[in-house]
């Protein structure tokens, strides 16, 4: 409508073209001047008074078109992109001591505790006075958020102005305070199954209705899953991210192991693939709120499962496999948010219920080198824990870092590493292809019944993309090197508190470890020079080989960091080998 308002008004504000044309024609008849300026001037009021005609009845039209389209809305059945819980963060993840950055559907938000309850709280990531970040600011005592830029503070709860330290006198800050424009945008959060929740409306009725509304995790029959939730960000965008979760088909070729010599699959190290034959929607399930698929086997060790995978919208897939016994074998619950164009977090979490419960490729074997290996580095490894027990910042926390971005539990990265460089390729074809899903890709197979169920759902309920914030436009280029495609600190360690805490204090021990060789290096030197004249050179030498093993520990410390920094090998071809 805008545009036809617009096509009119530059149409109608030019009647002196139509005018001159009839002027000339009136002045070929020897119309005076006079008379012709009078026409003019009677042509161009009739003309405005079509052009408010027009501007009349197209405002009558467009205010119809627009009651009917809301009335239309609001008793159809589309999916509100504005009114549902996302998961942020696993709340292991989130250090409670500072504010948190976060960003949701575009916008950036900040989450922190507020000492006087330990609640947790979100606003937007803007001050209202210059609009500088809230995260880089601290939480004070009484529970407000600081901006480091001016001291503004903020209540979390409702983003009320608490205090403006620049204010000439109390009375001038109670009035600044009091106005709508000093108060920062809050929005309703809440903490449940280990994660922290956002609802990115803000507002009185959103917290409201935020409040009846549930969490994806609490509609799952099965009940919640033991254990920690495991979390990345992914570069790309949200729609491959789903895709690939109802495609499950895929693992038995991009998570497989292949033979080194031939380049195939290899027989012996994988379950080996079966077709899928079933995998369907559940008849009644495709709603606004989500839908059922349910499907068979798709290897040799579960050919025998069903599974049934329920979306709950926008954020939630829950997949539960039986075996043919009608026991439970394999539970998996997976969470997805949309950060931003091209950026997506993905939250796990599986509970195998068989030993035999696998999906795609199993672990790597343990080869008679690794064994060696390991007897000859017992000595550092035990030195190594004694140091972290015993000289860190906080033992625990390091530990649990460690176990995620350091072998054996950065193998994870691998399979993320395969899944990411697929769905990347897959999101810069289709934004090439600028074609409808259905005309670009090719699913001839029932194993492809999932991505299409997810597809689908987008279509008919969910405008067929994600609803960015206003002012988020989803015009930037899909395209990402593969060093941004295979980082891991963007990843998962700048989101997690326990690997940025066992990342510095990797940092400092490598220090220490330099430190520590150079000194003992110019204690063998002396040493060196002055056992000389009695023929006492071994001290020299225990000291040089100690400065030598320091030399090598801060190497092997400089390989840890490196493993939560990026996939791409910190020696040699800057490629990893993921098959």
């Amino acid at each position: 409508m805008v545009t036809m308002m617009t096509t009119t008004m530059t149409t109608t504000t030019r009647p002196s073209a139509a005018a001159s044309t009839r002027c000339t024609r009136y002045g070929r008849n020897k119309r005076s001047v006079s008379a012709t300026d009078k026409m003019d001037k009677t042509l161009l009021m009739n003309a405005n008074r079509r052009v408010s005609t027009v501007l009349r009845r197209s405002a009558t039209v467009d205010s119809a078109s627009l009651e009917s389209t809301s009335s239309s809305k609001s008793d159809s059945d589309d999916f509100d992109w504005f009114s549902a819980w996302y998961p942020m963060r696993p709340v292991s993840f989130l250090d409670p001591t500072e504010p948190n950055e976060l960003k949701l559907l575009g916008r950036k938000l900040v989450a922190f505790v507020d000492p006087t309850c330990n609640e947790w709280r979100v606003l937007e990531d803007s001050c209202p006075h210059r609009r500088a970040p809230l995260s880089l600011g601290y939480v004070q005592q009484d529970g407000s958020l600081a901006c480091r830029y001016h001291g503004w503070a903020f209540d979390g709860k409702d983003g009320k102005c608490t205090a403006i330290p620049m204010s000439v006198d109390a009375q001038a800050e109670a009035t600044a305070c009091a106005s709508p424009r000093s108060c920062a945008k809050s929005y309703p959060c809440r903490v449940e199954d280990g994660v922290l929740w956002v609802w990115p409306t803000s507002g009185a009725d959103a917290m409201l209705k935020s409040a009846g509304e549930p969490c994806a995790t609490s509609l799952a029959e099965e009940g919640t899953l033991p254990g920690e939730w495991g979390m990345v960000e992914l570069p790309v965008g949200y729609a491959p991210a789903l895709e690939n979760q109802f495609d499950p088909s895929h693992a038995e070729w991009l998570h497989a192991r292949y033979d080194a010599a031939t380049g195939e699959l290899s027989e012996k190290d994988n379950a080996g693939f079966v077709a899928m034959t079933k995998f369907a929607v559940r008849e009644g399930t495709m709603k606004r709120d989500g839908f059922v698929v349910e499907h068979g086997g798709y290897n040799k060790s579960n050919a025998d499962v069903t599974a049934s995978r329920v979306f709950t919208a926008p954020c939630s897939s829950r997949s539960e496999y039986l075996d043919a016994k009608g026991r439970k074998y394999l539970s998996a619950a997976i969470l997805y948010s949309p950060t931003e164009p091209g950026r997506t977090l993905m939250f796990t979490k599986f509970q195998a219920h068989q030993a035999g419960a696998v999906q795609g490729a199993g672990a790597r074997k343990v080869s008679p080198l690794d064994r060696l290996n390991s007897l000859v580095t017992a000595p550092a490894t035990s030195l190594f824990d004694f140091y972290i027990d015993n000289f860190t910042s906080d033992p625990k926390l390091v530990r649990v870092g460690l176990s995620h971005g350091t072998p054996p539990g950065s193998s994870a990265y691998s399979l993320g590493d395969q899944d990411i460089l697929a769905m990347h390729g897959v999101e810069v074809e289709m934004e090439q292809l600028d074609k409808p899903w259905k005309q670009s890709y090719y699913l001839p197979t029932p194993a492809d019944a999932g991505v299409s169920a997810f597809r689908n759902w987008m279509d008919k309920h969910a405008g067929g993309k994600v609803a960015w914030a206003p002012g988020v436009v989803d015009d930037a280029s899909k395209v990402k090197s593969e060093a941004e495609q295979l980082d891991r600190y963007h990843r998962h360690t700048k989101h997690c508190v326990a690997c940025k805490t066992a990342l510095k204090e990797l940092g400092v021990l490598e220090e220490r470890c330099v430190s520590a060789s150079k000194y003992l290096l110019a204690g063998a030197i002396f040493l060196a020079v002055t056992g000389a004249a009695f023929d006492q050179e071994a001290p020299a030498v225990v000291l040089a080989c100690v400065a030598g093993a320091s030399l090598v520990g801060a190497e092997q410390v400089r390989d840890m960091q490196h493993e939560f920094l990026t996939s791409v090998p910190r020696r040699g071809v800057p490629k990893p080998k993921l098959w």
